[in-house]
C-alpha cells in the first residue's frame, strides 16, 4: 500500500493501469502547480516501472525494488533541474548510458525533475531521445511550467496532471509531521504542501514565521530595519524577498475583499494605515525586481533590501 499524499493516488492508479495493460507511453510528463507533489508522484511511478514483477505496483521485494530502495539501481538515472540549469552534456551522457542493455531487470528509466530548467540544447537532445527511444526505456519528466517546454516534447509525452490540494487536504497531510502547527501558520506564504515541507527541511520555518511580527514592530518604530534583516545573506535573500512579497500580496488581496490569514491581521492594519493600495503594489513590484536583479548582479543584498524597507 502506497504512503504518498492522498491527492496523488488517483494519478498513480491511472498510470499503474496503463502499465499493467501494456498501454503505457515510453515518456510521461507529470505537471502541476509548484509544490503539489509532482516529484513524489514521479518517483512512485519510477518504482513501479523498475519492478521486475508483472503487477501494477512495485512489489517491494524483488532485487530491483531493493536496489531502488537503496538508491543504487544501475538502470535508473536522474537529472534534477531544481537548483541549476540542465545542460546538453548532462543529457548526452545520460542518453549514452541508457542506450546500453539493462544490467538488472527489464526496464531502464530516466527521471528529469524540474524539466523546465533544460536549456534549448538539452531540450533538443531529450527530444531526439524521445523520437528514437531505446527498447524498454522510459522517460519521466516533471514540471511546474510545462508550457515552457518544447511543444514537440510535450506532444511525445503522456500528460499526468497533478491536482492542487485544498487547504483541508494540506492540513490533514501536515498532521504526520511534528511541526505541523508551525507549518500551518505559514499558509499566508503558501498552501503548496511540498513547498512547506521543503521550507521545514531547509530549516527556514522560523525565518518566515517571525517575519510578519518583526515587520510590524519595525513599522511601528519599536525596532530598526536591521532587526528585521538579522541573519540576511546572499543565501537567503530570496527567502526574505518571497516572504515580504507574500505579505504585501495577501494584504493587497484582502483590501479587495479576499480573506486574510490570522497571522497577517496586525501587519495589515499597520500597512494599510501607512501606505495606499497603489503604494503597496509598487512595493510588491519593487521586491520582485530586486529579487531578479540580485540574481544577475553582485549587488549587496543587505544594502538593497534595507533601502527597500526604508520606503515602507
Amino acid at each position: 500500500m502506497t504512503t504518498i499524499a492522498h491527492w496523488l493516488i488517483p494519478c498513480l492508479r491511472q498510470v499503474q493501469v496503463l502499465k499493467q495493460t501494456n498501454s503505457l507511453s515510453h515518456a510521461l510528463l507529470v505537471t502541476g502547480a509548484d509544490g503539489v507533489g509532482q516529484e513524489q508522484l514521479a518517483r512512485e511511478i519510477v518504482k513501479d516501472l523498475m519492478c521486475e514483477g508483472a503487477q501494477a505496483s512495485a512489489c517491494g521485494q524483488c532485487h530491483s525494488c531493493e536496489l531502488m530502495r537503496a538508491d543504487t539501481h544501475p538502470d535508473f538515472r536522474v537529472l534534477d533541474g531544481e537548483a541549476s540549469t540542465i545542460k546538453v552534456d548532462q543529457v548526452r551522457l545520460l542518453v549514452k548510458q541508457i542506450n546500453q542493455k539493462p544490467q538488472i531487470g527489464q526496464n531502464k528509466v530516466v527521471l528529469i525533475t524540474h524539466a523546465q530548467a533544460m536549456n534549448i540544447n538539452a531540450a533538443n537532445a531529450v527530444l531526439k531521445a524521445l523520437e528514437e527511444p531505446a527498447p524498454r526505456t522510459y522517460f519521466v519528466l516533471t514540471s511546474s511550467q510545462s508550457t515552457s517546454l518544447l511543444p514537440t516534447i510535450r506532444s511525445r509525452c503522456l500528460l499526468v496532471s497533478v491536482p492542487t490540494p485544498t487547504v483541508d487536504d494540506v492540513k490533514q497531510w501536515l498532521l504526520q509531521f511534528p511541526d505541523h502547527q508551525e507549518l500551518s501558520s505559514l499558509f499566508w506564504l503558501t498552501i503548496q504542501p511540498f513547498r512547506l515541507l521543503s521550507i521545514q527541511q531547509q530549516g527556514k520555518t522560523k525565518l518566515y514565521a517571525g517575519l510578519p511580527e518583526q515587520l510590524n514592530t519595525m513599522l511601528q518604530g519599536a525596532a530598526a530595519v536591521s532587526d528585521v534583516l538579522k541573519g540576511l545573506d546572499s543565501n537567503n535573500i530570496g527567502d526574505y524577498c518571497n516572504g515580504l512579497a507574500a505579505i504585501l500580496h495577501q494584504c493587497i488581496c484582502h483590501s479587495t475583499g479576499a480573506p486574510l490569514d490570522g497571522a497577517l491581521h496586525a501587519i495589515y492594519s499597520t500597512l494599510i494605515t501607512r501606505l495606499s493600495i497603489q503604494s503597496l503594489m509598487l512595493r510588491y513590484q519593487a521586491l520582485q525586481k530586486l529579487k531578479s536583479d540580485l540574481k544577475k548582479t553582485n549587488l549587496n543584498p543587505i544594502i538593497q533590501l534595507t533601502h527597500e524597507l526604508n520606503q515602507w
